[in-house]
């Protein structure tokens, strides 16, 4: 969830920072300080890693299980209670669990005073590096970062906790929590932050609620004050509290556990209506199949696997042979100066995938070239557009605003406008990171094997192929093979359409000039691989054959003339090209989640059509253990590694990567709720 600052759907307001004669970081605006530079280490262990007995418990995790153990903490600040959990993780948690630390943060740090910071933990220096080279803009939103190989999940919110919270929850102000023995829950709390005396506005007690909405029995919480406001709040909902020693100079801290589970009546702001998004009851995956080893299929295999789910893959043909077999696919997005869920999806996948791509080319396990992608802004609309966002994010290290001569400098190709230029960007093999998803020894990979049927039979779903023969059988199925999706009865409303998109390879020779970056126009150019261009792509809604024409090529050439008129020999032809059905849904937003029922959607939530803000908290109806993640687009490669994992935490049963109002406009029932409060035909 995002609030507006000034107008500005991005703004977030940076920490205020003061140094002192130590070195210590001090919060101007709060009058505190981040941490002592006597015993900021020694102090953050006892208050928060000490009196949530974390050595304890991780020690006590099962060894030969995978699982994962989260923290929520309220106030991020340098970051050095997260760093000091992971190294004490690392000392002392099975080898297969992952930490899930997610932190809200009001004002974050630059990240220079971050370093700045950091400088004071030796000791910490290795974990620190690494956080800082992950560390996100300053954008407000939720930011998740995947580190040492997904040992570790990081979210960070940065926003105000009480805008942040409310939008991790799954359905606050519900008379009775749904689903309540599956909602994904902290195991345990940082209470941080400035001081209540110095920060009133966040020891609120709509803070307490959501504390006690994402909490558990057996959840455990620790913090540094000890007012009586805040003993009353935690005791509020349901937790033991009790007044400990706390560390150096502060005589006393609180800590604490909850002994129950908590109805809450209203927990925070932003009620929800209807709980129409979520799984559902499900039953703990064992098996799971995803069907499609395209782009979506393989990054969705790979989140569960990691997880520690057995996966089989199954596809018709080979792994990437459809839209994710282009050689080269761009990685960019489209920003809009207006907030809304298609806007602030795109950034958040952007975002999410600069840094997922990032980690695989260090480790040299995909093809491609982070070298920059410019995004000219040729139209009237899209040049007011142009100085709109160049007002709203000037300060973003992942965006610049170019014009004129500037384009050429990027570029190395002589071009007029103005463009977005994205540095951190660029092009990658979609086939390699198909396979470098694949790639995981919880995978199985099984090819020539065509899906076109799933019944449930006593708890296990049956893919059956054309002879109505099963050729698998899970408890557990992931649709993701894009357009082929309408093929299955459960799946067959969804309003999914396909786009043809032609690419033509030009031979290195026929150009004048060759690209240092991506640039993307009518279509893309992007640098040559092989001593061959790859251009395109067309865009056709009528014609659904992959066959190559010479008309496709034409156009993917003109597109590119009229680019740079002298960039093209004479003689310029295509040597080549390759056609391929992108799918995308009727609001361009991707399609992921778990599938719905209609016939009980229907009935269930009938009463939309008489008022879409009527409260109906009943559980979603879907199909037992049914997904999809389909309808990406041209934009596979940016959206489908936040889609994976947002479907991987559904069914895994964690906090999401997105705040609740994206996963609702993600999820493939939001077609049939819509309906419902239009009283449409279904």
């Amino acid at each position: 969830m995002t609030t507006k600052q000034d107008n500005n759907p991005y703004s977030i307001q940076s920490a205020k920072l003061h140094w002192d004669d130590a070195g210590a970081p001090h919060a101007t605006d709060y009058g505190d300080i981040y941490f002592s530079q006597e015993s900021g280490i020694e102090e953050s262990r006892h208050v928060f890693l000490s009196n949530n007995q974390l050595a304890e418990r991780w020690q006590a995790l099962n060894r030969e299980s995978t699982g994962r153990f989260t923290i929520i903490e309220t106030g991020f600040g340098t970051g050095l209670n997260f760093l000091l959990a992971w190294q004490l993780w690392q000392q002392t948690a099975p080898q297969h669990w992952q930490l899930h630390y997610i932190s809200v943060e009001k004002h974050p740090l630059k990240a220079e005073d971050l370093r700045r910071a950091h400088t004071s933990w030796p000791e910490l220096t290795s974990l620190a590096a690494i956080l800082q080279y992950n560390y996100p803009p300053l954008l407000l939103g939720q930011h998740r970062r995947l580190l040492n190989s997904a040992q570790v999940c990081l979210d960070l919110l940065f926003g105000d906790a009480l805008h942040c919270f409310p939008a991790l929850l799954d359905a606050p102000n519900s008379a009775t929590p749904v689903n309540a023995s599956r909602s994904p829950r902290a195991d345990a709390w940082f209470l941080d932050g400035f001081s209540p005396a110095s920060n009133p506005d966040m020891w609120h007690n709509a803070l307490f609620a959501c504390i006690g909405a994402l909490s558990k029995p057996s959840t455990t919480f620790a913090t540094f004050t000890s007012a009586g406001f805040v003993k009353r709040g935690l005791r509020a909902q349901g937790f033991t509290v009790e007044k400990v020693q706390g560390y150096g100079r502060k005589r006393d801290m609180l800590r604490g556990t909850l002994n129950k589970e908590v109805d809450i009546d209203a927990p925070a702001p932003e009620a929800v209506a209807v709980p129409w998004h979520l799984p559902g009851p499900q039953r703990q995956p064992k098996q799971i199949i995803v069907i499609g080893a395209g782009l979506a299929g393989c990054s969705t295999a790979n989140a569960l696997a990691q997880r520690g789910y057995q996966v089989t893959v199954i596809e018709r043909t080979a792994p990437a042979s459809g839209a994710s077999g282009n050689p080269q696919g761009i990685l960019y997005t489209k920003l809009s100066p207006d907030p809304g869920e298609l806007n602030q999806f795109n950034l958040a996948s952007f975002l999410y995938a600069l840094s997922h791509y990032k980690d695989l080319l260090n480790r040299e396990l995909i093809s491609g070239e982070l070298c920059g992608v410019l995004q000219l802004a040729k139209s009237p609309r899209e040049i007011k557009q142009f100085h709109k966002l160049k007002a709203l994010l000037i300060d973003q290290p992942w965006l610049q605003f170019l014009s004129e001569k500037a384009l050429e400098e990027k570029s190395a190709i002589s071009l007029s406008g103005n463009a977005f230029y994205y540095p951190d960007a660029g092009w990658l093999s979609p086939p390699s990171v198909c396979q470098a998803m694949l790639a995981h020894p919880n995978i199985t990979l099984l090819n020539n094997a065509t899906a076109l049927r799933l019944e449930h039979i006593k708890d296990q779903w049956h893919v059956l192929d054309e002879q109505q023969i099963c050729i698998q059988q899970a408890d557990t199925i992931v649709i993701a093979n894009s357009n082929d999706a309408k093929r299955f009865s459960q799946t067959a409303y969804l309003p999914l359409k396909a786009i043809r998109g032609q690419l033509s390879y030009l031979a290195e020779s026929s150009l004048r000039q060759s690209p240092r970056c991506v640039i993307c126009h009518e279509g893309y150019f992007a640098p040559a691989v092989g001593q061959q261009f790859c251009i395109g792509a067309s865009f056709d809604l009528k014609n659904m054959h992959c066959d190559i024409t010479e008309a496709e090529h034409d156009w993917n050439i003109k597109q590119l003339n009229d680019l740079a008129p002298a960039l093209l020999k004479p003689d310029a032809k295509a040597i080549g090209g390759r056609a391929a059905l992108r799918c995308a849904s009727a609001d361009y937003m991707p399609v992921v989640g778990a599938v719905p029922r209609i016939k009980d959607f229907t009935e269930n939530y009938q009463a939309l059509g008489k008022d879409a803000r009527s409260k109906i908290p009943i559980p979603a109806a879907n199909h037992p253990n049914l997904y999809i993640n389909v309808a990406h687009g041209s934009r596979g490669l940016t959206s489908t590694p936040l889609c994976a994992e947002l479907l991987a935490s559904y069914i895994g049963n964690d906090i999401r990567p997105l705040p609740r109002p994206l996963c609702e406009a993600l999820s493939p029932a939001r077609f049939v709720i819509r309906k419902l409060i239009r009283n449409q035909a279904l």
